[in-house]
């Protein structure tokens, strides 16, 4: 006989809340995949245009759930019965590349209190066939239970989509690339009716979840599979942050920098017009790397390594790894002063940090 704690329930998840898995040893703690955000610390500026398409999919998707049970009959103040409208699925957030798609998507999930179930496209395959699939499936039902159990609006994030679905040139698919695919659409079709591999009832209610949405970003949405772009299916949005959503995005990465003013800020975007968001942030943390190259090169290059390694054995309350106390290893996280010091994120650096890095940047 096996216990019942020692068997998975109808989510595909062990009664215990960890699955530990005997050939490799990895724990897969249920919800491990939700994302609180408590990494994105400081204030940063959420694009109004962005916030506001982000929140109309996910309330569209939660006021139109349910099999629409809860709407026959319904009438609006004309008296004509409520037809309601058909709302995709799957939201697709397109753009080029370091525009700042994932990073603002993280910014309006934390600002609206969501808390998502992230997928990379790195998980889209496996050396299973057909486990990426279920991985969709398994962390949209997650993402369905999070709802349900903790009252916590959730969605289903998958990040760069097109790099694990996408059809370019002379790129061999995969069974796994067609299975995912299907998988999307029919959560597009049926986002109430998800199995895991159990035996469907005769009623099918073992296999009902809650709907809640899924959003994905990619660079060009055009590579993946026609029929998951149907209307039905996925609300394609194109982003593009204009002039002015640019600055102010710029702008809260430097404002708390000294003798940084928004005037800078905009000077700044229209001397390199045409860059990326992420353009700016590499030149704001090249700034460090000319510290910390000057900080290198007052001691000798073989010994630049050992000297670090030493001073990151200096006692402190929390090792590399964030343990505390008898469980934690003898080496910490060490910020030489002099790189402290010397790393001045004022308007003259950065420009010529700026400078150095255009002619880098790639079409």
């Amino acid at each position: 006989m096996i216990d019942d704690v020692f068997t998975r329930n109808a989510t595909g998840e062990f009664q215990l809340g960890a699955d530990s898995d005997i050939a490799n040893g990895d724990l897969r703690f249920r919800f491990q995949e939700a994302r609180q955000f408590a990494n994105l610390t400081g204030d940063y500026h959420v694009p109004e245009e962005f916030m506001e398409k982000v929140s109309q999919h996910v309330v569209k998707n939660f006021i139109f759930g349910g099999n629409l049970n809860h709407f026959k009959g319904l009438r609006n103040v004309h008296g004509d019965i409520v037809t309601p409208p058909n709302v995709p699925l799957i939201l697709g957030v397109w753009g080029g590349k370091g525009c700042g798609k994932t990073f603002n998507l993280e910014l309006a999930c934390k600002a609206m209190g969501i808390m998502p179930i992230v997928t990379s496209a790195g998980e889209l395959e496996d050396e299973n066939a057909g486990e990426p699939g279920r991985l969709i499936r398994s962390r949209y039902k997650r993402a369905g239970e999070i709802v349900k159990r903790h009252g916590v609006m959730s969605c289903l994030i998958v990040n760069d989509i097109d790099a694990g679905l996408g059809w370019f040139q002379n790129t061999q698919h995969t069974v796994n690339n067609q299975t995912v695919c299907g998988t999307l659409m029919n959560l597009c079709d049926h986002p109430e009716m998800v199995s895991l591999g159990e035996d469907r009832a005769d009623d099918g209610r073992n296999l009902l979840t809650a709907r809640v949405p899924i959003i994905v970003t990619g660079n060009d949405l055009s590579t993946l599979y026609a029929p998951l772009l149907r209307d039905g299916r996925m609300d394609k949005w194109y982003w593009n942050p204009s002039r002015d959503e640019i600055c102010k995005i710029v702008h809260a990465m430097f404002k708390d920098d000294g003798l940084w003013t928004i005037e800078a800020t905009k000077k700044l975007v229209d001397a390199f017009p045409g860059q990326p968001l992420d353009f700016f942030g590499a030149a704001r943390s090249k700034v460090y790397d000319d510290a910390i190259h000057r900080w290198m090169c007052s001691a000798d290059p073989v010994q630049r390594c050992e000297l670090l390694m030493r001073k990151m054995g200096l006692s402190q309350d929390v090792d590399i790894f964030g343990n505390k106390g008898e469980e934690s290893s003898l080496w910490r996280y060490h910020t030489p002063p002099e790189v402290v010091q010397g790393a001045t994120v004022r308007p003259e650096n950065v420009f010529r940090a700026a400078q150095e890095l255009a002619p880098e940047q790639g079409d």
